[in-house]
Protein backbone atom coordinates (compact mmCIF):
# COMPACT_ATOMS: atom_id res chain seq x y z
CA UNK A 1 0.00 0.00 0.00
CA UNK A 2 1.05 3.64 -1.06
CA UNK A 3 0.02 6.20 1.68
CA UNK A 4 0.28 10.26 0.87
CA UNK A 5 1.09 11.50 4.27
CA UNK A 6 1.56 15.39 5.31
CA UNK A 7 4.38 14.92 7.21
CA UNK A 8 6.81 12.34 5.17
CA UNK A 9 5.94 12.29 1.98
CA UNK A 10 4.72 9.00 -0.18
CA UNK A 11 5.28 6.04 2.27
CA UNK A 12 5.28 2.12 1.38
CA UNK A 13 3.29 0.06 3.76
CA UNK A 14 3.24 -4.01 3.96
CA UNK A 15 2.31 -6.51 6.58
CA UNK A 16 5.82 -8.16 6.67
CA UNK A 17 8.01 -4.48 6.66
CA UNK A 18 5.60 -2.50 9.39
CA UNK A 19 2.38 -4.81 10.24
CA UNK A 20 1.42 -2.40 13.21
CA UNK A 21 1.04 0.82 10.57
CA UNK A 22 -0.08 -1.26 8.08
CA UNK A 23 -2.97 -2.96 10.32
CA UNK A 24 -4.13 1.22 10.89
CA UNK A 25 -3.53 2.40 7.75
CA UNK A 26 -5.79 -0.47 6.09
CA UNK A 27 -8.80 0.85 7.86
CA UNK A 28 -7.47 4.45 8.78
CA UNK A 29 -10.56 6.27 7.60
CA UNK A 30 -7.81 9.08 5.44
CA UNK A 31 -6.77 9.45 9.19
CA UNK A 32 -2.84 8.58 8.70
CA UNK A 33 -3.00 9.91 4.90
CA UNK A 34 -4.46 9.77 1.26
CA UNK A 35 -4.51 5.90 -0.25
CA UNK A 36 -2.48 6.23 -3.87
CA UNK A 37 -1.98 2.39 -4.38
CA UNK A 38 -2.95 -0.50 -3.12
CA UNK A 39 -2.39 -4.02 -3.93
CA UNK A 40 -5.67 -6.29 -3.37
CA UNK A 41 -5.47 -9.97 -2.51
CA UNK A 42 -8.27 -11.56 -4.60
CA UNK A 43 -9.68 -15.25 -4.16
CA UNK A 44 -10.72 -17.53 -6.80
CA UNK A 45 -14.86 -17.48 -7.71
CA UNK A 46 -16.69 -20.27 -6.61
CA UNK A 47 -19.90 -21.34 -7.30
CA UNK A 48 -22.20 -21.66 -4.55
CA UNK A 49 -25.35 -23.48 -3.53
CA UNK A 50 -27.86 -21.06 -2.23
CA UNK A 51 -30.64 -22.23 0.53
CA UNK A 52 -33.27 -20.35 1.22
CA UNK A 53 -35.52 -21.03 4.68
CA UNK A 54 -38.33 -19.38 6.36
CA UNK A 55 -37.91 -19.75 10.25
CA UNK A 56 -38.95 -17.53 13.09
CA UNK A 57 -36.65 -16.48 16.45
CA UNK A 58 -37.81 -18.86 18.67
CA UNK A 59 -36.31 -21.85 16.23
CA UNK A 60 -33.29 -20.04 15.60
CA UNK A 61 -32.15 -19.48 19.44
CA UNK A 62 -31.93 -23.28 19.23
CA UNK A 63 -30.11 -24.12 16.30
CA UNK A 64 -28.17 -20.69 16.12
CA UNK A 65 -24.51 -22.42 16.62
CA UNK A 66 -24.98 -25.27 14.16
CA UNK A 67 -26.12 -22.78 11.36
CA UNK A 68 -22.80 -20.41 11.97
CA UNK A 69 -20.67 -23.17 12.64
CA UNK A 70 -21.85 -25.43 9.62
CA UNK A 71 -22.08 -22.64 7.07
CA UNK A 72 -19.71 -20.87 5.12
CA UNK A 73 -21.99 -17.66 4.59
CA UNK A 74 -24.94 -17.00 6.64
CA UNK A 75 -27.62 -14.42 6.61
CA UNK A 76 -30.94 -13.88 8.81
CA UNK A 77 -33.62 -11.51 6.90
CA UNK A 78 -36.14 -10.28 10.01
CA UNK A 79 -39.50 -8.77 8.95
CA UNK A 80 -40.47 -5.97 11.43
CA UNK A 81 -44.34 -7.00 12.36
CA UNK A 82 -43.57 -10.47 11.81
CA UNK A 83 -42.74 -13.74 13.94
CA UNK A 84 -40.96 -14.66 10.17
CA UNK A 85 -36.78 -14.80 9.58
CA UNK A 86 -35.85 -15.25 6.69
CA UNK A 87 -32.64 -17.91 6.88
CA UNK A 88 -30.00 -17.74 3.81
CA UNK A 89 -27.13 -20.21 3.78
CA UNK A 90 -24.53 -20.13 1.02
CA UNK A 91 -21.89 -22.77 0.32
CA UNK A 92 -19.56 -24.23 -2.34
CA UNK A 93 -20.83 -26.95 -4.60
CA UNK A 94 -20.44 -30.12 -3.39
CA UNK A 95 -17.74 -31.60 -5.40
CA UNK A 96 -19.09 -35.23 -5.34
CA UNK A 97 -22.84 -34.97 -4.76
CA UNK A 98 -23.03 -31.97 -6.65
CA UNK A 99 -25.75 -29.19 -7.12
CA UNK A 100 -29.08 -30.51 -5.13
CA UNK A 101 -31.84 -31.49 -7.26
CA UNK A 102 -34.96 -29.51 -6.18
CA UNK A 103 -38.32 -28.86 -7.16
CA UNK A 104 -40.14 -25.36 -6.08
CA UNK A 105 -43.61 -25.76 -4.22
CA UNK A 106 -44.13 -22.59 -5.71
CA UNK A 107 -44.29 -20.86 -9.25
CA UNK A 108 -42.96 -17.02 -9.26
CA UNK A 109 -46.09 -16.06 -9.95
CA UNK A 110 -47.60 -17.52 -7.26
CA UNK A 111 -44.65 -16.16 -4.76
CA UNK A 112 -45.49 -12.83 -5.91
CA UNK A 113 -49.30 -12.83 -5.67
CA UNK A 114 -49.56 -11.29 -2.28
CA UNK A 115 -47.29 -8.01 -3.20
CA UNK A 116 -49.23 -7.82 -6.94
CA UNK A 117 -52.48 -8.03 -5.28
CA UNK A 118 -51.62 -5.10 -2.23
CA UNK A 119 -50.12 -2.83 -5.19
CA UNK A 120 -53.10 -2.71 -7.27
CA UNK A 121 -55.05 -2.55 -4.26
CA UNK A 122 -52.79 0.47 -2.72
CA UNK A 123 -53.26 2.32 -6.49
CA UNK A 124 -56.93 2.23 -6.13
CA UNK A 125 -56.09 3.53 -2.09
CA UNK A 126 -54.04 6.37 -2.76
CA UNK A 127 -54.33 7.13 -6.71
CA UNK A 128 -58.21 6.51 -6.80
CA UNK A 129 -58.34 4.98 -9.85
CA UNK A 130 -59.09 1.51 -10.82
CA UNK A 131 -55.92 -0.51 -12.40
CA UNK A 132 -55.86 -3.79 -14.05
CA UNK A 133 -52.92 -6.17 -14.52
CA UNK A 134 -51.41 -3.64 -17.57
CA UNK A 135 -52.22 -0.63 -16.51
CA UNK A 136 -54.54 1.59 -18.82
CA UNK A 137 -51.68 4.00 -19.50
CA UNK A 138 -49.54 2.47 -22.49
CA UNK A 139 -46.38 3.99 -20.91
CA UNK A 140 -47.01 2.87 -17.31
CA UNK A 141 -44.91 -0.91 -17.27
CA UNK A 142 -46.52 -4.16 -16.79
CA UNK A 143 -47.05 -4.92 -12.92
CA UNK A 144 -45.85 -8.47 -14.28
CA UNK A 145 -42.50 -7.18 -15.05
CA UNK A 146 -41.39 -5.67 -11.54
CA UNK A 147 -39.22 -7.72 -9.24
CA UNK A 148 -40.31 -8.19 -5.69
CA UNK A 149 -37.44 -5.74 -4.78
CA UNK A 150 -39.49 -3.06 -7.33
CA UNK A 151 -43.03 -3.87 -6.28
CA UNK A 152 -41.79 -3.32 -2.04
CA UNK A 153 -40.20 -0.09 -3.26
CA UNK A 154 -43.45 1.19 -5.18
CA UNK A 155 -45.69 0.42 -2.18
CA UNK A 156 -43.70 2.13 0.24
CA UNK A 157 -43.38 5.18 -1.75
CA UNK A 158 -47.12 5.44 -1.54
CA UNK A 159 -47.15 6.18 2.19
CA UNK A 160 -43.53 5.45 4.14
CA UNK A 161 -44.37 6.96 7.22
CA UNK A 162 -47.59 5.26 7.37
CA UNK A 163 -46.91 2.36 10.42
CA UNK A 164 -50.45 0.45 9.06
CA UNK A 165 -49.59 0.97 5.67
CA UNK A 166 -45.73 -0.58 6.01
CA UNK A 167 -46.89 -3.17 8.25
CA UNK A 168 -49.21 -4.78 5.11
CA UNK A 169 -46.32 -4.28 2.96
CA UNK A 170 -43.96 -6.42 5.36
CA UNK A 171 -46.70 -9.23 5.80
CA UNK A 172 -46.74 -9.33 2.25
CA UNK A 173 -43.04 -9.46 1.58
CA UNK A 174 -43.30 -12.77 4.50
CA UNK A 175 -45.81 -14.67 1.73
CA UNK A 176 -43.23 -14.13 -0.40
CA UNK A 177 -40.53 -15.44 1.22
CA UNK A 178 -42.58 -18.69 2.23
CA UNK A 179 -43.48 -19.11 -1.28
CA UNK A 180 -39.72 -18.31 -2.36
CA UNK A 181 -37.76 -21.86 -0.38
CA UNK A 182 -35.29 -23.10 -2.20
CA UNK A 183 -32.25 -23.56 -4.02
CA UNK A 184 -30.18 -21.19 -5.98
CA UNK A 185 -26.92 -22.16 -7.80
CA UNK A 186 -24.62 -19.91 -8.77
CA UNK A 187 -21.04 -17.93 -9.24
CA UNK A 188 -20.05 -15.96 -6.15
CA UNK A 189 -20.08 -12.67 -7.33
CA UNK A 190 -23.82 -13.48 -7.96
CA UNK A 191 -25.29 -15.51 -5.09
CA UNK A 192 -23.19 -13.58 -2.37
CA UNK A 193 -24.50 -9.74 -3.97
CA UNK A 194 -28.54 -8.81 -3.58
CA UNK A 195 -31.35 -6.78 -5.35
CA UNK A 196 -31.84 -3.97 -2.97
CA UNK A 197 -34.39 -2.67 -5.29
CA UNK A 198 -33.65 0.96 -6.09
CA UNK A 199 -32.04 3.71 -3.50
CA UNK A 200 -32.18 3.30 -0.08
CA UNK A 201 -30.38 4.69 3.03
CA UNK A 202 -28.54 2.22 4.97
CA UNK A 203 -27.88 2.33 8.92
CA UNK A 204 -25.47 -0.37 9.89
CA UNK A 205 -24.25 -1.23 13.51
CA UNK A 206 -21.43 -3.61 14.22
CA UNK A 207 -20.57 -5.60 17.65
CA UNK A 208 -19.01 -9.30 18.98
CA UNK A 209 -21.02 -12.25 19.02
CA UNK A 210 -18.43 -14.31 20.95
CA UNK A 211 -16.48 -17.11 19.26
CA UNK A 212 -17.65 -19.50 16.69
CA UNK A 213 -17.45 -22.40 19.37
CA UNK A 214 -19.13 -20.02 21.57
CA UNK A 215 -21.44 -17.47 20.20
CA UNK A 216 -22.60 -15.27 22.97
CA UNK A 217 -26.12 -15.15 21.85
CA UNK A 218 -25.75 -11.25 22.31
CA UNK A 219 -26.55 -10.94 18.20
CA UNK A 220 -30.14 -12.43 18.41
CA UNK A 221 -30.57 -10.54 22.13
CA UNK A 222 -30.19 -7.34 20.10
CA UNK A 223 -32.49 -8.24 17.21
CA UNK A 224 -35.31 -8.86 20.06
CA UNK A 225 -34.64 -5.71 21.76
CA UNK A 226 -35.09 -4.12 18.20
CA UNK A 227 -38.04 -5.46 17.07
CA UNK A 228 -39.66 -4.54 20.63
CA UNK A 229 -38.32 -1.28 20.15
CA UNK A 230 -40.23 -0.86 16.73
CA UNK A 231 -43.24 -2.40 18.06
CA UNK A 232 -43.26 -0.36 21.40
CA UNK A 233 -43.12 3.09 19.31
CA UNK A 234 -45.04 1.87 16.38
CA UNK A 235 -42.45 2.88 14.07
CA UNK A 236 -43.38 2.31 10.17
CA UNK A 237 -40.11 -0.07 9.84
CA UNK A 238 -39.57 -1.65 6.57
CA UNK A 239 -38.32 -4.84 6.00
CA UNK A 240 -35.64 -6.17 6.17
CA UNK A 241 -33.63 -5.84 8.61
CA UNK A 242 -30.27 -8.25 7.65
CA UNK A 243 -27.79 -9.57 9.89
CA UNK A 244 -24.62 -11.01 8.89
CA UNK A 245 -21.62 -12.14 10.58
CA UNK A 246 -17.75 -12.38 9.83
CA UNK A 247 -14.37 -12.81 11.03
CA UNK A 248 -12.36 -10.69 13.02
CA UNK A 249 -10.43 -7.88 11.69
CA UNK A 250 -6.63 -7.39 12.56
CA UNK A 251 -7.36 -3.31 11.60
CA UNK A 252 -7.48 -1.39 15.22
CA UNK A 253 -10.04 0.87 13.40
CA UNK A 254 -12.52 -1.48 12.19
CA UNK A 255 -15.63 -1.83 13.73
CA UNK A 256 -14.96 -5.78 14.09
CA UNK A 257 -11.07 -4.93 15.45
CA UNK A 258 -9.98 -8.03 17.63
CA UNK A 259 -7.06 -10.13 18.87
CA UNK A 260 -8.36 -12.97 19.66
CA UNK A 261 -8.34 -15.39 15.86
CA UNK A 262 -11.61 -17.07 17.23
CA UNK A 263 -13.76 -13.70 17.44
CA UNK A 264 -16.96 -13.07 15.74
CA UNK A 265 -18.94 -10.38 14.87
CA UNK A 266 -22.16 -9.87 13.97
CA UNK A 267 -23.18 -6.83 11.16
CA UNK A 268 -27.18 -5.62 11.42
CA UNK A 269 -28.39 -3.45 8.45
CA UNK A 270 -31.47 -1.60 8.08
CA UNK A 271 -32.26 0.00 4.84
CA UNK A 272 -34.56 2.93 5.89
CA UNK A 273 -36.89 3.94 2.58
CA UNK A 274 -35.18 6.80 1.20
CA UNK A 275 -38.12 8.33 -0.67
CA UNK A 276 -39.92 9.19 2.84
CA UNK A 277 -43.20 10.85 2.40
CA UNK A 278 -43.10 14.25 4.89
Amino acid sequence: MKLVTPAKGTIELSKEKDPELFYLARCGLGGLGVVAEVTIQCVERQELVEHTTVSNLKDLKKNHKKMLSENKHVKYLYIPYTDTVVVVTCNPVSKWRGPPKFKPKHTTDEAMQDIRELYKESLKKYRARDITTKSSDSNEPNINDFSFTELRDKLLSLDSLNKDHVMKVNHAEAEFWRKSEGYRVGWSDDILGFDCGGQQWVSETCFPAGTLSKPSMKDLEYIEELKKLIETNELPAPAPIEQRWTARSQSPMSPASSSAEDDIFSWVISFPFSDLQI
